[in-house]
Parts: C-alpha cells; structure tokens; sequence
C-alpha cells in the first residue's frame, strides 16, 4: 500500500468488478474517476488508451498504482514537416511542368510548324477548356444541367488532361471553395492566404487540416448523391432519356482510381499520334499538346480563383452582394476572353448553379454556347436558369445596402420619434428665453421646433425674415407663402430639429402667413361677388 494512490482505496471496485473470482487473470478491468482501465489493459485518459499491467499496477490489497510518465513524441524539424505537406502529385503538373515549358518558350523561341499540327493544337485546347469549365467546373461541381453519360465520359477525359485532379479531386476542392469562402477552410482563399498562396500555393502545399477534412466532407457528399444514378449503365433495356442523368457514380471512381494513366493518354500517348500524323517531332507534340496546352488551360483557372476575389480591385463590382469578396471584373470583354466566360464571378457564388454564369448572350463564353449545342443535339437537358426576379431581388437588396452605408454617412437629424415633446405655451416661452438670453432662433416649421441659430446668418432671404418668425408657426411661411423651400433645405431644416409640439394648439403664424390668410380670404370674397354678379347677368339675359 505504501505505493498505492492516496486518499482512495480501490479495493472495493476491484472486489465488485469480480477480480476474487478471476484470480489468474494478469489483467483486470478497473474504473477510476477520470481514468478507466479496459479489458485489454489500456488506460483510456480523455479518449485515448495507453497500454497498462494490472499486475504490476494493482497491489495485494487491490489498489491501483500510479502509472509511469508517458514519453514525449519527438517533433519533426520544421524543413521535414514542410515537406511533408508538399502534395507531389499537383506540384508536378501545377508548379513544375508549367514553370518548365514558360522558360523553355522564353529560351527557346518556338519553331514554326504545319499548319495541320497548328489546326490540332488550336481544337485539343479548346476541347480540353471546354471539358474543365462545361464539364468539370459547371456540370460535376455544380450540377447545372443533366448530361448523356457519353458527354460525361469525354468530359472527363479532356478534363483530366489539364492537370488540376481527377473529377473528384476538383469538384470537392471547388465545393469547399463555395461552402467556405474567406474562412480558413477555404482551400486558396485570398483574404486569408494571401495572393500567392490562392493562385498557386494550394497547388504546391496540401492545406491545413481545417481545408483538409472541408474537402473531405464535400468529397463524400459528391460520391453519396452522384450514387442515385449508379447501374443505369448496366439496365439492357435503357432508354435515351436514362442515359441523360446527373454525375454518373461509376464514371467519377474509375476515372479517379485511373487518373494517372488518364494523364499519360491525354498528354503523351494522343500528343504521340497527333504528331506522327502531322509528321513532327513526338517530342513538339507531347510539349504543345501535353505541356503547354496543360499550362495555359491552368493558368487561366488558378487566375480566375485569385483575380476575382481581390476585394479592392480597380473597377470591379459586386452587384448582387458584398458580404464575401467574390466580385465581377471590369473590362468585361477582356476577362471574358482571358477566363474562359468566367469573370462574372459575384453572380456565380450567389447563384452557383445557373449554366450561363451570368453572362450575356453577346458575351464571350464557349462553354455556355457548347452547352446550348450539345441540348440541341439531345445530348444535355434539365438545364437551370436562375430566375430574373431572383436576381433582380439581389441586385436591388445590394443597391439598397450600399445606398444605406451612404446614407449612414450623413448627418440626417434627430429622428422624430426621438424628439423630446413640449406645449405650445412651453415653446413660445423657451423661445423668447432663448433669443433675449443667448440669441437663439428657435421656430416651429410642420409641428417641429427647430433651433436655426446657426443658418440665420447664412439665410438667402435675410435674417429678417428668420427673425419676424422666432417664437411663432413658419409652416406656411416655409411651405410657399413666402417661398416654396427646396428638398436641399428641407434636409438641412432637418438637421436642426429639438423638439416636436405635444398639444393641438396651434402657435401664433407669421405676418406672412397671416396676411397669406388674409388675401385668401379676400379673393374667396372676389370671387363670390364675381359668381353673384355672372349669376345676376345671366338671369338677366333671359329675362330679356
């Protein structure tokens, strides 16, 4: 006992958990307070079990000894763990195979070739484009339309050449690209990461832990949902119409299982064809076709993600809403055709499942047309159009917003709801207290006592007319007996609001209102005399 752990003896516990009747038993299950002890002989603190002898821990008399201190995990140098977090694999095509062929371009001028290569140069890339941003990027990651499972297939062929993941590797990165956007959780977020980091660091680094298990929860919701269309392929009897289904569960885990012979068929083995056919060297086909064709469909993606989520730039609007920083670029036909049709990219975080991506029908954007095509020929259906009434309720709710920051900007006056009250007979006599003591010119205007001290001076018709109505009802004086006053000065007579009249009784008016009221009433007079006497001559014509 003189080892055992103090201020508790646990040779009851023992004794109830039947250690008498299992004498032979080296190991014995114990429970301690915050300490249990499995059937294995594993002491589970918080969750985690390490390993323990009850033999040697626990006494004659059935008490539990203090277990030895647990040895420290040695820390990895700070150069090993950063290597660590190098993804290889997307270094390779998104860092290396890019930085080789932009200085071999620079080092090596390019030599000129057949026309016929030039021709499969200019379609592979086009094919290629159109299968990362129709296919990839609007139909697996976002699920904008319905596609025929054959489009699916070449979707993902020339979509796997680019270089940026399979189908899975993609849609799952850009869907916690979506889900948590300028969090940490963001796999290249720019606000978080810096500019670097979000065009080409995430490609270079496997990300934190929180971007790590964000991708991994995305990637599991792609695989759980796409498996409603799985063993359409292997139905006998399938129509054209089943053939037309959402990303095919199937398709998504070969083509992720075999991306990397994918990668060596699109970028070696069809460069190889291409170039024997064309009769130019293998290795002019594998770098244009394969290299420089990969880099530059890259380079157009990676700076679509990082260039329209600078908050701050120049131009840039974001009109359908401000409260993340994904913005639509100026220059619209310029980034258009840099982006691929890309650059509206605030209406694509607020409405990420519209196939149109916001653009016009005028404006550059091939894989918006290709999908128009590929409906006509059957091939595409189930497309979703965001509703104009949707939109245009964003559009106006940020203009609002906007109008409101500005509007809060501005001094605008005590509201009126927020206005001390007072009598009628509380004002005349504040008012002539305040002008006879500290010259201030207080003045009812609608019910409101305003204080215009400061503007008297400044008042274009003088400060006569200011004066003639301290202590009295200016309303009609203001409203047109003597001027019709402007909205400019009705937000400055704003400005010096005090108080608001309380009582029904009116206040005295001014001289102008009261001889307003008075030629009112004398021209009513006028005009009954002129009424009486059209009257009395019309009678008197008939009577003639």
């Amino acid at each position: 006992m003189g080892d055992a752990i103090p201020e508790f003896d646990f040779s009851d516990l023992v004794t109830s958990a039947g250690c008498n009747n299992n004498e032979d038993s080296k190991e014995s299950h114990v429970v301690v307070p915050e300490m249990a002890v499995s059937s294995s002989g594993s002491v589970i603190r918080g969750g985690f079990p390490t390993r323990v002898n009850a033999s040697s821990n626990v006494g004659g008399g059935g008490s539990l000894r203090q277990p030895g201190p647990v040895p420290s995990r040695k820390k990895d140098p700070h150069v090993v763990h950063l290597l660590k977090r190098i993804s290889l694999q997307s270094t390779i095509l998104c860092i290396i195979i890019p930085l080789f062929s932009l200085f071999k371009l620079i080092l090596t001028p390019p030599k000129p070739v057949n026309s016929l290569f030039l021709g499969f140069f200019c379609v592979y890339t086009s094919l290629s484009q159109v299968a990362l941003f129709a296919g990839y990027h609007r139909f697996f990651s976002h699920q904008s339309f319905q596609a025929h499972i054959a489009l699916q297939l070449v979707y993902s062929i020339f979509g796997g050449s680019v270089g940026l993941g399979s189908v899975l590797q993609f849609a799952s990165q850009h869907m916690a690209h979506h889900r948590h956007q300028d969090t940490e959780r963001d796999p290249h977020s720019f606000s978080v990461y810096g500019c670097l980091f979000s065009l080409w660091g995430h490609r270079f680094f496997l990300g934190n832990r929180k971007s790590r298990k964000a991708i991994e929860e995305c990637r599991d919701t792609i695989l759980s949902t796409s498996k409603m269309s799985r063993g359409k392929l292997s139905t006998k009897s399938a129509v054209p119409n089943e053939l037309i289904q959402p990303p095919n569960y199937e398709l998504l885990v070969l083509q992720d299982k075999y991306y990397v012979q994918l990668l060596i068929l699109t970028n070696i083995v069809i460069p190889c064809l291409v170039a024997h056919y064309c009769c130019v060297p293998y290795w002019t086909g594998i770098y244009y076709l394969g290299f420089v064709k990969m880099s530059v469909i890259q380079q157009q993606w990676l700076l679509l993600g990082t260039l329209a989520h600078i908050k701050n730039f120049p131009l840039a609007s974001q009109p359908f809403s401000s409260i993340r920083s994904a913005l639509n670029l100026p220059l619209s036909f310029l980034f258009q055709f840099l982006l691929f049709g890309e650059a509206n990219h605030n209406f694509h975080h607020e409405f990420p499942s519209d196939f149109t991506d916001g653009s016009r029908w005028y404006h550059w954007d091939p894989a918006k047309w290709t999908i128009y095509l590929c409906q006509g020929l059957g091939l595409i259906n189930h497309l979703h159009i965001t509703d104009p009434q949707q939109s245009m309720k964003c559009l106006i709710q940020q203009q609002q917003k906007l109008l409101d920051e500005e509007h809060s900007k501005l001094k605008w006056g005590v509201s009126i709801d927020r206005l001390p009250s007072m009598t009628s007979e509380q004002f005349v006599k504040l008012a002539i207290e305040q002008f006879a003591e500290n010259k201030r010119a207080l003045v009812v205007i609608e019910g409101i006592v305003h204080d215009v001290t400061p503007f008297i001076r400044d008042h274009p018709g003088g400060t006569a007319l200011v004066q003639l109505s301290i202590g009295k009802d200016a309303t009609h004086a203001f409203n047109g007996a003597v001027y019709y006053h402007s909205k400019a000065a009705r937000n400055l007579l704003a400005t010096m609001r005090i108080a608001k009249l309380s009582s029904n009784e009116r206040v005295q008016n001014t001289v102008w209102e009261r001889r307003m009221l008075k030629d009112s009433h004398d021209q009513q007079r006028r005009n009954n005399r002129q009424i009486t006497y059209t009257q009395k001559n019309h009678y008197a014509a008939g009577a003639a």
